[in-house]
């Protein structure tokens, strides 16, 4: 559960909105050319991924799903090839035992109530009744969530809700792609330190934190079937639903938190990036695809600084 928690909040604030997918189905089998070329990307496309060059640097952006089913064939060749070009890798945030360690130590300064305050202190009673729900829902004693801040609570109930439907982290692309890394002995790198996602999250107003909290349990019954279909948008790279269903919604109900998870983070690591291309060697980085999307994406802000950048779609490589 504490190796988990850190990846939950860019994906899982704010998901109340049903999203509505009809993917492949919506590709036209027709005649003319148009239809042969949305059929062609109907059969090839994959996660979404861009290229970013200067004169003499490359560097690919791979965006994720942080919590996937086990039986989701996401690799396509277009991706392998881009990461057998690169020397270094950037992940969001480091995987150790240290980090581990760390997490463990700042969950517990940041994420428990002093003694004799409890979370239900902070709730209505309907809030009360759906956190009641969500926890049982979870197969998660609530007397344990009492304990917790909301940020972390929420997390554990999440994680919990996920994990019992078989959506986990050891099945997601950036589980997947760390492996890859360590075996090919790519260079690994991050672009943030365990204690700035704290920072993020941990230190934000109770207020904030406690808005984001009745959102994940008043739409906790749809978790499941919304975690589903946004990995279903990602798995064809189908950024412009998850900007406007999954970003959009996000940004509105807790502009705060958006603020601190995308908006400062991004910036900060296009700068990192930015100094990277500065000398000639190539990079993949393998964040979650909230960071990827719209005028604040790494896209657009690497875009921003110069770069040339396209979104990767190679139709001559047969997935």
């Amino acid at each position: 559960m504490k190796k988990l928690s850190k990846y939950m909040r860019t994906i899982f604030i704010g998901l109340a909105t049903p999203l509505l997918v009809g993917f492949l189905s919506a590709c036209n089998q027709g005649g003319n050319v148009q239809d042969k070329v949305a059929a062609s990307h109907a059969r090839y496309d994959g996660p979404a991924m861009w290229k970013v060059t200067d004169a003499d640097s490359t560097l690919y952006l791979f965006g994720t799903v942080h919590l996937m089913q086990p039986d989701i064939n996401w690799q396509r060749r277009d991706m392998q090839a881009a990461f057998d070009d690169v020397g270094t890798v950037f992940f969001e945030i480091p995987d150790d035992d240290k980090s581990a360690l760390q997490t463990s130590i700042l969950q517990r300064q940041y994420g428990l109530y002093p003694a004799g305050e409890k979370l239900s202190d902070h709730l209505d009673s309907i809030h009360y009744n759906r956190l009641t729900a969500a926890a049982y829902n979870a197969e998660v004693p609530l007397v344990r969530l009492e304990r917790f801040k909301p940020w972390l609570a929420g997390d554990i109930l999440v994680v919990a809700g996920a994990d019992k439907a078989g959506l986990r982290y050891e099945n997601s692309a950036d589980a997947q792609m760390r492996i890859k890394a360590k075996q090919a002995d790519k260079n690994i790198r991050t672009l943030d330190d365990i204690e700035s996602y704290f920072d993020a999250v941990a230190k934000q107003p109770d207020r904030v934190q406690l808005q984001a909290f009745e959102q994940t349990i008043k739409n906790f019954n749809t978790l499941i079937e919304d975690t589903k279909m946004v990995n279903a948008a990602w798995l064809v790279g189908n950024t412009k639903l998850l900007e406007r269903e999954l970003m959009a919604p996000t940004k509105s109900r807790s502009p705060e938190l958006y603020a601190a998870l995308f908006t400062q983070r991004n910036n900060k690591w296009a700068n990192t990036l930015d100094d990277f291309m500065k000398g000639d060697n190539n990079a993949m980085v393998v964040v979650g695809i909230g960071h990827m999307l719209g005028a604040q994406g790494l896209p657009f802000l690497l875009e921003e600084r110069g770069y040339k950048v396209e979104r990767v779609r190679r139709l001559d490589l047969p997935n």
